[in-house]
């Protein structure tokens, strides 16, 4: 036998009954739970954000702003300014709801890993190819080949997605914290703004509505000295459109990332891992092989 044969198995031995002391282990599954919720939070609350600004741009854009300095008719209109924003708004909204169903998917699947049946069989395996390990006996090289299938499919499922969550929220806290804490906040601000501008272009229309002479006189006064104002508060409009083109966007690479890429690639990349890692765990052919 060769000098770091026995090494071998003394380190693959230890490390299935590390991965059978951890399937076992509650830590892992609370702190997975506690990330996922983390992150379904944060997408319910930029789900029901966007519908929020949906809701925000539809009434602005039904709103007109009306001015008739010196006896010359000016009307201002929101929608044109706020459409493109509004298509973009639509499809973010599907990207969260992607992004909440694959999250709900990832739930399910977290309850399946922390089931007591798949806990139990990945100590069994373990226990068994520990033994192997030490003492191959007799036995079919097929059998023993199947089981370590098995157990490599019990380690996927046990583990793949609470490993995933729990990494997925370091590299948000890394990475992509700011991003999304930035963003939030510019879009919310937004919001607020398109409401008071909605609101003051109501008042500016109540305030025009008057009868005789002396009114239409300060009508026109009162249009002409604040048609700059409302010149500005629409300027003002038009970047804030930018800042929600521009932080819809930032939101969407976040979340396509935490619920769709970074997942899918962890899994990937994890799976390659362990059939890397388990090629090794190969018992000695028993006397009567296949």
């Amino acid at each position: 036998m060769h000098r770091s044969e026995p090494v071998k198995k003394w380190l693959l031995s230890l490390l299935l009954v590390l991965l059978a002391a951890l399937s076992t282990a509650p830590f892992v599954d609370q702190r997975a739970v506690t990330d996922y919720e983390a992150l379904f939070q944060r997408a319910f609350i930029t789900f029901a954000l966007a519908r929020t600004i949906n809701g925000v741009i539809s009434v602005v854009q039904g709103t007109e702003v009306a001015l008739q300095p010196a006896g010359v008719g000016v009307t201002l209109t929101p929608g044109e300014i706020l459409d493109p924003v509004n298509d973009l708004v639509e499809r973010f909204s599907w990207i969260m709801l992607g992004a909440t169903i694959s999250l709900g998917i990832q739930n399910v699947l977290l309850d399946i890993s922390a089931w007591w049946l798949v806990q139990a069989l990945v100590v069994a395996l373990a226990a068994w190819l520990v033994i192997r390990l030490w003492y191959p006996g007799q036995g079919r090289r097929t059998y023993i080949a199947l089981f370590r299938r098995v157990f490599l499919l019990l380690l996927f499922i046990r583990f793949a997605v609470p490993v995933m969550l729990i990494v997925n929220d370091l590299l948000y806290q890394q990475f992509l914290e700011p991003r999304y804490t930035q963003s939030t906040e510019i879009i919310t601000e937004a919001g607020k703004d398109l409401e008071r501008l909605s609101k003051d272009a109501s008042a500016g229309d109540v305030e025009n509505a008057g009868d005789g002479v002396l009114d239409a006189i300060s009508s026109a006064w009162s249009n002409t000295v604040e048609s700059m104002d409302v010149s500005g508060r629409f300027e003002r409009l038009r970047e804030r459109a930018s800042d929600v083109t521009e932080h819809l966007i930032q939101l969407s690479v976040v979340f396509i990332l935490q619920t769709g890429l970074l997942p899918v690639a962890f899994l990937w990349v994890f799976l390659q891992v362990f059939k890397r890692l388990f090629k090794s765990i190969r018992p000695p052919p028993g006397r009567n092989p296949d």
